[in-house]
């Protein structure tokens, strides 16, 4: 307890300094377009004749940023500067209200790819609005521990959830000219030591879980890339040969910018050779002195400066950057609208794990007793994500003032207050972690504070409606308390939003439709990931967070070795019939959901399936329905199944609507070493629709057989 303390102390003064590094900046919107000073040309692509006007110093000077989120400019040629702004939470950086929005992993748990399209608009809108050209995010990597501490900036464990997730929020973004930023590029899946880590990772898990993600949201339009701080494979990504010019530049055809992670460079000239194009936040590995120095050794050629720089203006002529103003005098921020799709969102997150008794929704004339570590917060993730709320937001505390008391921290202690809790209609109890426990630069605690778990286990026995809203980015420990409770709520930060959607939900003005996006355990030690990770993973050591970052010659890099392979989250618990506490995509709503009818139809490229949803209440809800895909006859090991489909279904009182999923083929693939290639084994697969992965409602049989080639 003493130790914890003293962590938490040591915390704080972390993220204050975190906070001073990362202070907010004077929002000055450029309403003027570039105005390119070039010579009359054939040549089609402004890229390209820009280039052809720059001077080897100007190349230089756009090898890397300036102004901490920055990208120069060249007023000789009216070449504006572009600036950047953080995205997990919302535009951060700025002297100027925005909208923050629910974590990422939050939104995960919404399953709603519409919902996720808004939200990416709103961003969009709102980076026009201040005039904001790269967007840095969304964050893509998979909440492969529970103890990361950024699993809260990404979507989960599923690679496919993840893709979709990020697809709907860069389609969402980049209805306006404003370039995403997909990041951090790759096996970013730990917080521990990130600048001397190295990610083992086997060739076939790196291609079915770490990177499809990266490949979705490209697909879905993301023009740029973060590398992360980490090496995969004993290499560092932002210089990364195999990862950067032979799968990104070479198999996807990318040919737009990559991004260095902050201070994330480690030398010169593997980075000119096969490595990022852009240096942020400033000139070190790349500043003028050391690339010449490259170019007069001869261990750089100036084609690697031009593509370098090429690959910048192509994204910028892509996204209509050359063509429109900085900024859009039409585009708001932190409008009203904005803030109730931010509510909107941040209600749909919320899972229900369970609500033993229908205890949950509250009676609207409840007396209530609330307390627990967060009652009096609207929590969000710390770092480089967190967005500096408005004064005077709200919280669950001040929502319930009128109807509810306060408990002390050590209430009960105090027999007063131990009768207060005994009487009470409820108690609601806010528990979790916020900034200072959960964030970037180290990795989060998996059990709760032992005050938590002790005013858990004192009001479970005084009252036998005690409710507890846990707050996490991820997966927490819940084995010690979780049966002595009839309810529990699980919440990513919900920022703003937090008190208007936690009341909604306890008190029924809303219904839950969240999903879990990543496994909750009994224990730690029944992940595979965590089997060979460091033991000391939740203690903040300085020399760690700062001792040799960006040096490769200070301290020596260590291995987290992804020794489950494929056995990750649920991939793992399935396969192993493991029965987790709370499995993945499992929650619970006030509604009750029945499916029926299953057709399943052969299609050009791959099966149709249709069922019946039905809602048999009188409150209107929505659910996820789940598609898993099972080979019964696999040709090398796989998985039992993994999650290939989704569709969220909004219903009213007890309507029935008819729901389609499509399966591609390409859902049966898996990688294939010796072809280097996925493939589509033959046989049978069971296609399984369900409300969790381990409520499965509906299920049907399919043969794949390859066609031969027509003569």
């Amino acid at each position: 307890m003493i130790k914890r303390a003293v962590e938490l102390m040591m915390k704080r003064i972390v993220q204050k300094r975190m906070q001073e590094m990362l202070a907010p900046r004077q929002c000055q919107p450029d309403y003027e377009p570039m105005r390119l000073l070039l010579p009359p040309s054939d040549e089609p692509s402004v890229a390209k004749r820009v280039l052809a006007q720059l001077t080897e110093e100007e190349k230089i000077s756009l090898l890397s940023g300036v102004d901490e989120f920055c990208i120069p400019g060249v007023p000789r040629l009216g070449l504006k500067r572009v600036w950047s702004s953080d995205a997990t939470l919302g535009l951060r950086n700025w002297k100027t209200d925005v909208t923050d929005f629910p974590a990422s992993s939050a939104l995960a748990s919404s399953f709603d790819r519409e919902l996720l399209g808004r939200v990416g608009a709103v961003l969009g809108e709102e980076c026009r609005a201040l005039g904001v050209g790269v967007l840095l995010g969304p964050g893509v990597n998979l909440a492969r521990v529970p103890v990361c501490g950024r699993n809260f900036e990404y979507f989960g464990e599923d690679p496919y959830l993840s893709g979709e997730m990020a697809a709907a929020y860069i389609k969402g973004v980049t209805t306006y000219p404003v370039i995403t930023c997909v990041k951090h590029f790759a096996c970013n899946n730990s917080e521990y030591d990130r600048h001397k880590s190295n990610s083992v990772v086997d060739e076939r898990t790196l291609r079915e879980l770490y990177l499809p993600a990266f490949k979705r949201s490209i697909e879905a339009g993301s023009l740029a890339l973060m590398t992360s701080y980490n090496q995969v494979n004993g290499t560092y990504t932002s210089e990364h040969p195999y990862l950067l010019e032979g799968l990104l530049r070479g198999e996807w055809g990318f040919d737009t910018l990559v991004v260095s992670d902050w201070n994330s460079l480690y030398s010169t000239e593997g980075v000119l050779a096969h490595g990022v194009d852009l240096e942020m936040p400033g000139p070190r590995y790349l500043a003028k002195e050391q690339v010449q120095s490259c170019l007069q050794a001869g261990t750089a050629r100036q084609s690697m400066i031009d593509e370098k720089v090429l690959h910048l203006l192509t994204t910028y002529e892509k996204a209509g950057l050359f063509s429109v103003p900085m900024a859009d005098r039409k585009c708001k921020a932190a409008t009203t609208g904005h803030r109730d799709i931010a509510l909107e969102a941040a209600c749909a997150s919320v899972v229900l794990l369970k609500n033993e008794g229908a205890l949950l929704p509250l009676a609207k004339e409840a007396r209530l007793c609330i307390g627990g570590s967060l009652i009096g917060k609207a929590s969000q993730g710390g770092g480089s994500s967190m967005v500096a709320l408005q004064a005077g937001v709200p919280t669950l505390a001040s929502v319930l003032e009128g109807q509810a008391e306060r408990l002390p921290r050590f209430w009960y202690c105090n027999p007063a207050w131990r009768r207060k809790v005994a009487q009470a209609d409820a108690v609601v109890l806010q528990v979790g972690f916020d900034h200072i426990e959960e964030s970037e630069a180290y990795d989060k605690p998996w059990q709760l504070l032992a005050s938590d778990k002790a005013s858990i286990h004192q009001a479970a026995k005084l009252n036998a409606k005690t409710v507890v809203i846990v707050q996490s980015g991820g997966a927490v420990g819940m084995e010690s308390w979780h049966a002595a409770v009839p309810a529990i709520f699980l919440s990513s930060f919900l920022g703003s939003s937090t008190a208007q959607a936690l009341k909604a939900l306890l008190f029924g003005e809303a219904n839950p439709s969240g999903k879990l996006c990543h496994t909750l355990a009994h224990s730690l030690d029944e992940y595979r990931s965590m089997r060979t990770y460091p033991t000391d993973f939740a203690h903040l050591s300085l020399d760690r967070l700062r001792k040799g970052q960006g040096d490769p010659a200070v301290r020596s890099v260590g291995n987290l070795e992804y020794s489950e392979a494929l056995m990750m989250g649920y991939r793992q618990f399935d396969t192993e019939k493991l029965q987790p506490l709370f499995c993945f995509g499992h929650g619970l709503s006030y509604t009750h959901f029945l499916y029926e009818d299953l057709e399943c139809e052969a299609a050009p490229d791959g099966w149709k399936l249709s069922f019946s949803v039905c809602n048999g209440t009188e409150r209107a809800g929505s659910e996820v329905c789940q598609l898993y895909v099972r080979p019964l006859e696999p040709k090398v090991f796989r998985p039992m199944q993994e999650l290939k489909g989704f569709v969220k279904v909004h219903l009213g009182p007890q309507e029935m609507k008819r729901v389609s999923l499509d399966v591609p083929f390409s859902a049966l693939e898996r990688w294939d070493l010796e072809r280097w290639a996925f493939v589509s084994d033959e046989g049978q697969y069971e296609l399984c629709i369900g409300s969790s992965s381990r409520d499965i409602r509906l299920q049907c049989m399919v043969t794949y057989e390859k066609r031969k080639p027509e003569v």
